[in-house]
């Protein structure tokens, strides 16, 4: 059986768009809830500590689809359906924007422990030099943050966007909910046509060429970082 080359493709146009929404809002949000955990985690109020571990330990613990159920019912609940933004989510389904900005903070949530555990061991990889220096020089906090992430980014980098290539995979589970998503125009296009293999293997690729992007992306950011600190010694915490 033949189909159009031309309509296969456009029909994973918006899929595709609203997966790559779906993954930029939530990995974002995601890394914000890291780094939050981590300053908790680094307070002197046993409180905030207690918490961020927690909540680290929650997020790491429960699988990424049980968050995503849950939160999708929540937006879907009586008490948020008084809200509009429809048409802020392309792609998704009129009705269905409450549900879908619901599911995307429940993904950013199922990967924030993870992320803040990667964090923290990149921290984990400065050296007491530079921490010395840090403290001798009182540095301003905007300079803190910039020799700590130059020091830290060899390590960082690569293993953030490598969880982040998992956490786009994740986004596949939107298509569990009546919302547009990369599999929706599979499952069209199965009901449509019956061809099931060049679907799978379309979506397949499809969602291995972000991850490749994703991967490359956090490489060639990690390899120019060290360059830079390289060539310049002001940069170079060690140098």
């Amino acid at each position: 059986m033949s189909i159009d080359l031309a309509t296969f493709l456009a029909s994973f146009v918006v899929p595709t768009l609203t997966t790559l929404v779906f993954f930029v809002l939530s990995a974002a949000l995601s890394l914000l809830f890291a780094v939050i955990y981590v300053l908790c985690g680094r307070s002197h109020s046993l409180l905030l500590r207690m918490t961020s571990n927690v909540l680290i330990e929650v997020s790491r613990g429960v699988p990424t689809v049980v968050f995503v159920l849950l939160m999708g019912n929540v937006g879907l609940s009586p008490y948020f359906s008084g809200l509009d933004i429809e048409g802020v989510i392309p792609g998704v389904a009129w009705g269905f924007s409450v549900a879908a900005t619901f599911i995307i903070v429940g993904l950013a949530f199922s990967s924030s422990g993870h992320l803040a555990k990667i964090i923290e061991a990149a921290i984990s990889t400065i050296k007491q030099d530079t921490l010395e220096y840090m403290a001798t020089l009182q540095l301003g906090t905007w300079v803190k943050i910039k020799l700590v992430f130059l020091e830290c980014a060899p390590a960082l980098v690569p293993t953030v966007s490598a969880r982040l290539v998992h956490h786009l995979h994740n986004t596949a589970f939107i298509s569990m909910f009546p919302i547009t998503g990369i599999f929706a125009a599979m499952r069209t296009g199965v009901v449509e046509t019956a061809l099931v293999i060049p679907y799978l293997v379309f979506a397949t690729i499809l969602f291995v060429l972000l991850g490749s992007g994703v991967h490359i992306t956090g490489n060639l950011l990690a390899k120019r970082l060290r360059r830079r600190s390289d060539v310049d010694p002001t940069l170079s915490l060690t140098g």
